[in-house]
């Protein structure tokens, strides 16, 4: 087989004929097969190293209010765990090989889909993805906490799978966080508009506005005005809470760093707190702060991994 097509394949550029004879090649002898699978895991190191090369050049901000430009913080390779299969179509002669992406706590990845979509994925988030969309829809599957610039496209939608919700656009920006441990699920739209669908009840769908959210509550959607944009600069490394109860902020920072904490202090079950720090100051340097503003002593097992607030 002539790499050359396997390549074009793999960039999306490959034509529907050079599709078919590729996948023909695959399924006549699982040699081949285990040769694709080398070449595109090959394709896709080399995505990655590129990445990890070239990520700390300069993005323009993701908000609509003048900002900094800022960096995105450079995440080794290394660092990602990113798993490979593919999936040959029985109804359409497409060929699709597809990536998952698993970003470790305390970090966050910039990547851009093969249709010049940019993501910005959060701590501790999942993204499987193609290598390159089909020629009738563009679909991605999320579990965590991501931000998509979709590129517009009429004649594709964009649409993020998340546990309990769909989410279906033709080229906007919004953030979507899908925790599947607790069924938690939001999405907020800074700008064009996006269509979410209760999977648990698909006759439940909302249109969102800009500068709008939709979260589950008691397996409803329910929409509620953007009230704190700070919240969405996670993108730039920022951990930012206003006016926020010192367990549902121990929440969020369970989330960024992988830890348990346990909350013994009675004092502060209504303490509420603003601020900003700097995920890459580490848990210890935001905790100390908070200590300057309220009482409580910390205690570590290192064993289970869990912080104890007294």
């Amino acid at each position: 087989m002539d790499k050359e097509i396997i390549y074009r394949v793999f960039k999306g550029r490959a034509s529907s004929a050079e599709i078919a004879i590729v996948r023909q090649w695959v399924e006549s002898n699982p040699h081949n097969r285990e040769e694709y699978m080398r070449e595109r895991a090959l394709f896709d190191a080399i995505q990655l190293s590129d990445f990890a090369n070239t990520s700390s050049t300069p993005v323009r901000s993701v908000f609509t209010r003048p900002r900094t430009w800022l960096r995105v913080a450079a995440v080794a390779a290394l660092l990602l765990s990113v798993s490979l299969y593919f999936v040959i179509s029985n109804k359409h002669d497409d060929l699709v090989a597809m990536n998952t992406i698993t970003v470790p706590a305390g970090q966050r990845v910039n990547i851009v889909l093969s249709d010049g979509t940019e993501v910005w994925l959060n701590s501790r988030t999942k993204l499987t993805y193609p290598t390159s969309f089909s020629s009738k829809q563009r679909e991605v599957y999320l579990s965590g906490e991501a931000l998509f610039d979709v590129t517009k496209d009429e004649k594709k939608k964009f649409i993020v799978h998340a546990k309990n919700c769909k989410v279906e656009v033709l080229g906007t920006l919004f953030n979507v966080e899908s925790d599947e441990v607790t069924g938690e699920f939001s999405t907020s739209l800074l700008r064009g508009s996006v269509r979410i669908t209760n999977n648990l009840h698909p006759s439940q769908s909302v249109l969102l506005k800009p500068n709008n959210m939709v979260l589950t509550k008691g397996g409803k959607l329910e929409v509620q005005p953007i009230t704190d944009y700070d919240h969405y600069r996670w993108t730039e490394g920022l951990i930012c809470f206003k006016d926020t109860g010192f367990k549902q902020l121990m929440k969020r920072l369970e989330k960024n760093f992988d830890v348990r904490i346990v909350i013994e202090n009675k004092n502060l079950e209504h303490y509420a707190c603003s601020g900003k720090f700097r995920v890459s100051d580490g848990i210890d340097a935001l905790l100390h702060i908070l200590q300057k503003d309220v009482r409580f002593k910390i205690e570590k097992d290192e064993n289970t991994n869990t912080i104890y607030i007294k």
